[in-house]
């Protein structure tokens, strides 16, 4: 066919992946019991915004498959197609961790299957994607459990290591690992930036209010609340202070998922290359 409508289909596709990305967005919190829901002009920007990335992606994908003169049409189409629900999935997500600070089960399950299933039909094959999705759970949920069983509460979520299985499923062990560094890297120095520019943060309002109920049944008794109280590290410090506040890892690792897309190769050979020298 010719690549350029094989370009503006993966631009076609991402545009509807990212409209049903953006209704993912919009619904799946009150699945969680969230009542305080974004919505007027922040909740038109923020789907558009992840329409226009989702679209991108889907032309970028296509523009790269274009270049791959063995594939067959079906082939590349299932190529374009799962990259880019695959984007358009944890961008929802992404939107979600900034605007409730969770990850829905939802879309970091619902990615990491669709992942593992098309493996064998994509270049990391089954065991690459089998050894990625173990690979980015033993290298987060480890640590996760040692840091709460030594400090007693949780030093990142549980969303955020489901996160990491699905960029082992989707990129490999070595993406994986990229995912995780990249994310963590760009986490910190984002936090830097707006540190040092005196940008506040503020924790979302659907934080606050889960807390002051956590806070209401604690103090009329309730043991559960009082756990939970005391396990969450937002619980502490929630304040208007940029140095109290707390960014998502989510949505950075979300990033770096998608810049494995486009640079895995570059990361195989030069990156991983490099270190095994």
């Amino acid at each position: 066919m010719d690549p350029n409508l094989v370009r503006a289909g993966g631009a076609g596709l991402g545009i509807v992946f990212g409209i049903a990305g953006g209704k993912l967005a919009d619904l799946l919190p009150a699945r969680y019991g969230i009542t305080h829901l974004v919505t007027g002009s922040k909740r038109a920007r923020r789907n558009v915004l992840v329409t226009l990335a989702c679209a991108l992606s889907g032309l970028g994908v296509a523009h790269v498959v274009t270049g791959q003169s063995d594939l067959e049409l079906p082939h590349a189409f299932l190529l374009i197609a799962f990259h880019t629900l695959a984007t358009a999935g944890v961008l929802a997500g992404a939107a979600i961790d900034l605007e409730h600070l969770i990850l829905p089960n939802e879309i970091t399950f619902g990615v990491a299957v669709l992942a593992l299933a098309t493996s064998p039909v994509r270049s990391i094959g089954w065991k690459g994607a089998l050894i990625g999705a173990v690979a980015g759970l033993a290298v987060t949920y480890g640590p996760f459990l040692v840091y709460k069983k030594v400090l007693g509460r949780s030093g990142m979520g549980v969303g955020d290591a489901k996160l990491a299985v699905t960029a082992g499923a989707w990129h490999g062990p070595e993406g994986a690992l990229f995912v995780l560094f990249a994310g963590s890297i760009q986490l910190a120095l984002c936090a830097l930036v707006l540190r040092l520019a005196k940008v506040s943060v503020d924790v979302p309002e659907s934080v606050k209010a889960e807390l002051a109920e956590l806070r209401r049944r604690a103090e009329a008794g309730d043991a559960e609340a009082r756990q939970e109280l005391a396990e969450d590290p937002m619980a502490a410090d929630v304040g208007d202070s940029y140095f109290k506040m707390r960014l998502p890892l989510g949505p950075f690792l979300t990033l770096a998922c998608i810049e494995v897309l486009f640079a895995r190769r570059f990361l195989i050979d030069a990156v991983f290359g490099w270190l095994s020298r």
